[in-house]
């Protein structure tokens, strides 16, 4: 029996757990079960995953499917971290296997390069050589989730390039709950087991380098132990940590965050029991139009149909289709560190845009521009004219901040308004991995039998990561991670690097 299809409202980070509430865990396997007491549980597998987020069902279901005996430990009372909070799209490069023109192949191969360099540009230190495998395995990983029965059927081109695209639901269930859920029913297929509410605490190796074992504790305080002959780190960022975030990130402003309550920087302190080499950690991406008290995130959809961002003089101060983290800077350089969101119905019907989003969960919304000026307290003369910029040039390429993507042009009420602040929204930097994902040591070499994927690792965004990518990036190393590891444990090697690399696919 396959997952129920969740219908998708308005999407308040409460709805959207109550939603994923519905994705159980599968039951634990005696045969993974060693011994167990009262205080005690001592576990044995070939493969544990820690970390049930995208990468980490990824791992361990490319794990299993290699042959390996796996054990997710995961520390919250459900699966999915941050990688449920994913609402927008997944983006990817096209596949040239996919066309039979060798003029497409051709175009497609240069549109490659070109996001590459983008891709690059935006972190500015970021591993050429990782960005590189996850643009090449990016249409991989879309194909196989659709292999795994998830809808990401509504297609549109991303960043202007004819061979680089979003995908996305086209039955309004956000991204995340529809990735994570169908990804649970393949794990539950093949009966991998899942810890839940079980925190590792600490990461040992074993004699002459022959495994590792993960010290856990459960939410009742039960100690476990379980012995595995590979792990996989994929633990998430610790953007959801405001206190690292400050000690790892001096510079960085104290804002709220958009993440998840799990993403505290786990396999930080895991990996550097092993003395693992760590990347960027003094890097924080921003989500610049996040709600101010609860840090739920206002789409970037809505900019690019239109929407611009008005400080509380009225003016406009930015281009709204800039980068997150320019976006952000300029927003704490208003008055009161925000800003008003302001979209009118023209824009509105847009594809991209659902009435329920402009409901009044949200926006607030007035018939005319004086109504408009008071609501945002903002001087009606001076928006006014804002406004009037923006009808009579609506590429805004005659104002002071130009952006490529037209914006609403303000004649059909209602209007829509919301005020919105930056928030911490990732942290592309975390535990430095090679191309198989292997965890490098900060003394040189690999740690023996140790792998990592997704936002807890560093290296592929450099300093910042590329919009829409995050999901892809789980996707496309988890699955590296966990056909990497499973090889290693089956194989019984005990060098560090001594198995194949699966690089993807």
């Amino acid at each position: 029996m396959t997952p129920d299809v969740f219908p998708c409202a308005a999407m308040t980070r409460r709805r959207l757990f109550a939603l994923a509430g519905c994705l159980g865990v599968p039951a634990l396997p005696a045969s993974l079960k060693a011994a167990e007491r009262p205080d005690c549980c001592n576990f044995s597998c070939d493969v544990a995953v820690i970390g049930g987020g995208a990468a980490g069902l990824a791992a361990a279901i490319a794990a299993h499917e290699a042959g390996a005996r796996v054990l997710v430990v995961e520390k919250m009372p459900m699966v999915g971290g941050n990688s449920l909070l994913a609402c927008e799209a997944m983006l990817y490069a096209e596949d040239p296997k996919d066309v039979r023109s060798a003029k497409e192949r051709s175009e497609i191969a240069r549109e490659r390069e070109t996001f590459l360099k983008q891709v690059l540009a935006r972190g500015k230190t970021g591993h050429e050589e990782l960005s590189r495998i996850l643009i090449e395995g990016s249409p991989d990983a879309v194909k196989w989730l659709e292999s795994l029965g998830c809808n990401l059927s509504e297609r549109t081109e991303g960043f202007g390039l004819d061979h680089i695209w979003e995908c996305r639901p086209s039955n309004q269930v956000p991204l995340g709950v529809e990735v994570m859920r169908h990804l649970l029913y393949r794990a539950e297929q093949h009966n991998i087991p899942v810890l839940t509410r079980m925190r590792a605490m600490k990461l040992e190796q074993g004699a002459a380098g022959s495994s590792l074992f993960i010290h856990a504790e459960s939410a009742d305080g039960r100690s476990v132990l379980v012995e595995a002959r590979d792990v996989v780190i994929a633990t998430g960022g610790f953007a959801g940590s405001l206190e690292a975030v400050s000690r790892l990130c001096p510079n960085a402003p104290v804002l709220m965050t958009t993440n998840a309550a799990s993403a505290t920087g786990d396999g930080l302190r895991l990996a550097n029991n092993l003395g693992a080499k760590f990347l960027d950690l003094d890097s924080v991406v921003m989500q610049p139009t996040t709600l101010p008290l609860s840090g739920e995130i206002i789409p970037m959809a809505l900019r690019r149909e239109g929407a611009i961002l008005v400080n509380a003089d009225g003016r406009r101060f930015v281009n709204e289709l800039a980068e997150p983290e320019v976006i952000s800077q300029a927003m704490l350089e208003q008055p009161g560190a925000s800003a008003w969101l302001l979209i009118d119905r023209s824009s509105a019907t847009a594809r991209a845009l659902r009435d329920d989003l402009l409901s009044p969960v949200y926006f607030h919304s007035d018939d005319s521009i004086l109504e408009l000026s008071a609501t945002i307290d903002a001087d009606f003369s001076t928006l006014a004219t804002t406004l009037d910029c923006c009808r009579r040039t609506r590429c805004l390429h005659d104002c002071a901040f130009e952006r490529l993507l037209a914006s609403a042009s303000f004649t059909m009420k209602p209007f829509y308004s919301i005020k919105v602040r930056p928030a911490y929204h990732g942290t592309p930097g975390g535990i430095a991995v090679d191309a198989a994902s292997r965890v490098e040591s900060k003394t040189g070499g690999l740690i023996p039998r140790l792998y990592a994927a997704g936002e807890a690792t560093g290296g592929l965004w450099g300093r910042e990561r590329f919009d829409n990518l995050g999901l892809s990036g789980a996707i496309v190393f988890g699955r590296i991670a966990g056909a990497n590891a499973a090889r290693s444990a089956l194989s019984g090697s005990t060098r560090a690097g001594a198995e194949p690399a699966v690089k993807a696919g």
